[in-house]
């Protein structure tokens, strides 16, 4: 080991001229769970690389299938989405998500303006989870959101009136 005060003070290092290489990032259950819902309500079909392996996903998965959404696991690191182009094959379900923040507050939204007959509850930590803002900017879109507990926190119901997209909302 070198001795301190061998070390220079400074150590100027000149600016690079290239970079390269590939670096695998950790995965998010915010990005996974986004992306599974985007790729169900686009239109064709999106492989999907390296989705986080968490029961918030598996969550989302589980929803997707009930929602009618095809998904087809091509090998352990890749999932096939069969877009539905925003027009859900199911619209009735009773979704149970855990303790699935990142599944419960986007399908909430999407649900609530695709229109539906759907109940989105969890285990009961879940129930403490508030989600009255996201409801409350919801709601003057026409969406029609009902607790079936405690205001403000799931469980709900989602019903089959729809909302409209697009417009301004006060969150």
């Amino acid at each position: 080991m070198a001795d301190a005060a061998m070390l220079p003070a400074q150590l100027a290092l000149p600016p690079a001229q290239r970079a390269s290489g590939v670096v695998a990032l950790p995965g998010s259950k915010s990005i996974s769970n986004r992306t599974l819902l985007l790729s169900a309500m686009a239109a064709g079909v999106t492989t999907l690389v390296d989705l986080l392996d968490a029961d918030d996903t598996a969550r989302m998965l589980d929803a997707l299938a009930l929602l009618g959404v095809r998904v087809d696991r091509v090998d352990a690191r890749q999932v096939r989405v069969h877009g539905t182009a925003g027009h859900l094959p199911v619209a009735s379900a009773r979704l149970f998500l855990g303790n699935a923040g990142t599944a419960v507050r986007p399908l909430t939204a999407a649900l609530a303006v695709h229109g539906g007959d759907y109940a989105i509850s969890g285990v009961p930590r879940m129930h403490e989870r508030p989600i009255g803002d996201l409801v409350d900017a919801l709601r003057p879109l026409g969406c029609d959101i009902r607790y079936l507990g405690h205001d403000g926190y799931p469980p709900l119901t989602i019903g089959a009136a729809g909302g409209r997209a697009g417009g301004r909302v006060a969150i």
